[in-house]
């Protein structure tokens, strides 16, 4: 029985831990001055080539579903350290306007309290029947296992999205999100990548402000 507790505990902490959520946006006011740009890079900036290189190619795969011409940053320059003159010649070369930098932008722990659960199994019961001789089954409740509440240790991992216009390097959009850390870094990556492109979907693309 402790196990089996201790298993449904798990589960409640990781319920909940399998989307990333916006938790700021922001948007230029004049950012209607620049309408119809044509299309973005997409830089993830880590030490880590290989985590840069499937952030950028997931990140980059997704904006295109949604219509959008993207094209990933470690594709035209793989270096690690990209400054602004690299980043207008990658731009300049993809035939885009706008460049869209993830970084990361901090990681919090902090204790939080998970209310306890009662689950219950149902236990059939036969009941004969009356003037027809009809019988029936009905079942009875009865509690398989208690889960009281208990204090646990969340951490939380951050990472923010910007929107540059290359020409004159206007910031024109930013979202901030943030999730429950785990061990599974793809769900993580691919959590985030799902997030910032609702947003931007919302906020850019439905509205065409970054074209194809």
């Amino acid at each position: 029985m402790k196990q089996f507790l201790l298993s449904l505990s798990a589960l409640l902490l990781t319920a909940c831990a399998n989307n990333a959520t916006i938790t700021n946006t922001w948007m230029a006011k004049n950012i209607d001055d620049y309408q119809q740009l044509s299309g973005v890079l997409v830089l993830a900036v880590t030490t880590h080539s290989d985590i840069r290189q499937r952030f950028e190619r997931e990140f980059t795969d997704a904006l295109q579903a949604e219509g959008v011409k993207a094209v990933a940053s470690y594709e035209l320059n793989p270096a690690r350290k990209i400054d602004k003159a690299a980043v207008a010649a990658m731009a300049a070369k993809a035939g885009t306007d706008t460049v869209l930098v993830t970084s990361f932008a901090g990681r919090d722990e902090q204790e939080v309290l998970h209310p306890g659960r009662t689950y219950y199994g149902v236990q059939p019961i036969y009941r004969s029947g009356g003037y027809y001789r009809r019988g029936g089954v009905y079942g009875v409740p009865y509690e398989v296992a208690h889960v009281p509440d208990f204090y646990a240790q969340h951490k939380s991992l951050h990472l923010e999205a910007n929107l540059y216009a290359v020409s004159d390097g206007a910031h024109l959009w930013q979202a901030a999100s943030g999730i429950e850390e785990t061990d599974d870094r793809e769900a993580i990556m691919s959590a985030f990548i799902d997030a910032f492109v609702d947003q931007l979907d919302k906020d850019l693309i439905q509205n065409r402000r970054v074209d194809d």
